[in-house]
């Protein structure tokens, strides 16, 4: 019997906590997968100069090991409380096997609260 619990597997690869440095996320075995989707919740932000930016990003490894940066797959948060999505596609062909959710941030005092889980289903 087909059915959502069976069919898609969730992992976590930003654990929640408050940031205010860039973080690299825990690599995502997407074997036996051939779609997904990252999923960022970020709750408060900090936006006090204005200069602050926080940008999420997908990264892929053959290896789990050398993770390289994948062009487009990106998302930014511009406010608190967003939840935001990167669609993962054709994992294992277009994407090696790891994935993982990178947060980069920028600006003057720049402090985040998020996490990142990868929904992985085919």
């Amino acid at each position: 019997m087909n059915n959502l619990y069976d069919n898609v597997k969730f992992v976590a690869s930003l654990v929640s906590l408050s940031r205010t440095a860039n973080a690299n996320g825990t690599g995502v075995d997407t074997k036996g997968f051939d779609q997904g989707v990252a999923v960022i919740q970020a709750g408060d932000i900090d936006l006090t100069t204005t200069d602050e930016t926080y940008t999420f990003s997908i990264e892929d490894s053959a290896d789990n090991s050398t993770f390289a940066a994948v062009s487009g797959l990106t998302t930014t948060v511009t406010a608190d409380n967003q939840t935001k999505l990167i669609r993962l596609s054709n994992l294992n062909t277009t994407l090696r096997r790891y994935v993982r959710v990178v947060l980069t941030v920028a600006g003057t005092t720049p402090i985040i609260s998020a996490s990142a889980v990868v929904a992985l289903g085919s």
